[in-house]
This record gives structure tokens, sequence and C-alpha cells, in this order.
């Protein structure tokens, strides 16, 4: 098998394995939870996040593949504490203030106020959850940089791995967008709470185990 073909299988392996982390999907699920139960919006959700997610990730990655530095493990440390930061803030918005993650602010005239989520939010999410898993992601590169760091195996790697966040992560939204459309509006409203609760316990987790 062509180098540059099995770097890209081993980042779209290595891509969907990261996709279904717990953090990933428990973010997803407490943004997917806010569409109201339609089936498009949660899909939709999952998609924007593993965008931001893949774009924070390779574009990190390629910047420090091009300037030759690394990331410290006190880096990775401090990035896991603030990815439990970020799902804490998600679910604590989820419980106290869902509308400002739906349709919290004012808008012009013509503008839907059907129930839905700002694209930003949940592609912001993703974005600031790719920090802590950039060190990771360089640490799998050295077997492929035997030619250096324009090594094209190298770069095959990344666009594999960022095309296993979106086929996961949209996987994971495709089958929770199935579980929730078929739930009444007071179930939807339930299962949004106690997305919210588990969420918010996974971050706390996570926060106290790095610390």
């Amino acid at each position: 098998m062509p180098p540059v073909l099995f770097a890209f299988l081993v980042g779209l392996g290595q891509g969907l394995l990261h996709a279904v982390g717990p953090d990933h999907c428990a973010a997803m699920a407490t943004l997917g939870t806010l569409g109201g139960g339609r089936r498009r919006a949660a899909v939709m959700t999952a998609v924007r996040f593993a965008c931001g997610h893949a774009a924070m990730l390779g574009g990190v990655a390629a910047f420090c593949l091009l300037a030759g530095v690394g990331l410290s493990e006190a880096f990775e440390r401090w990035a896991e504490v603030f990815g439990g930061v970020v799902l804490v803030a998600l679910a604590v918005t989820a419980l106290l203030f869902p509308n400002s993650l739906n349709h919290g602010h004012p808008h012009l005239p013509g503008h839907t106020h059907e129930p839905h989520m700002h694209k930003h939010v949940s592609t912001a999410a993703g974005a600031f959850m790719a920090v802590s898993g950039v060190r990771s992601l360089l640490l799998a590169l050295p077997p492929l940089l035997m030619g250096g760091s324009m090594s094209l195996a190298a770069w095959t790697y990344l666009p594999g791995f960022a095309l296993g966040i979106l086929i996961g992560m949209g996987a994971v939204g495709l089958l929770f967008a199935e579980g929730i459309s078929r739930l009444g509006a007071g179930l939807v409203s339930w299962l949004q709470r106690a997305v919210a609760v588990g969420s918010g316990a996974l971050g706390l987790f996570w926060i106290g185990s790095r610390l």
C-alpha cells in the first residue's frame, strides 16, 4: 500500500475513534437537545461541531509542523481542564438559560423566531474542545515524518483525521437525532435537562482528574 494512502487511512481510523470520545458526545448531545427535537437541527449541530473541531485541530497541528514546535504535557493538561470548563459552561447554560443558546437575543424584522441554534455556537464549542487534543494528534505524527516536516504522508494523515472526525461526529449526531425525533416535546425537555446534568458532571470529573 502506498505510504500516502496508508497515512490517510490511519488518520481516518484515528479520527473516527477521536470523534466518539465521551466529552465530544456529551457536548454534542447537550447542544443537540436544544433544537426542539428536530432531526435536522440535531444533525447540523453535530456537523458544525465537527467542522469547528477539525478546523482547530488541523490548523494548530499544521502550524506546529511548519514551525517545528511541539506542545508540552503541561499544555495538554491545562487544555483538558479548559475542555472540562467548556462542558460545564454548556451544561449550566443549557440548564439555566437554554434560550441563550437557541434564540436568546433580538433579531431584525424578517428573522425567523422558530427554535434554532446559531451556527457559531456549535462551531465554536467544537473548536474550543479541540484544543485539548492537539498534542495527542502531534504525537501520532512522528512515524510519518521520517522525511521531514514536509513529508507528504504527514499531510495526508491530517485530512484523513479530519474526515474521520466529520464522519464519526456526523454519525453520532444522526443517531441522536433519530432518537430525539421520536420523543414528544415534554420528553425532549426532560432529556435536555438530563443530558445537561450528565455533561456538567463529566466536565467536573474531567477538571478534577486533571488538577
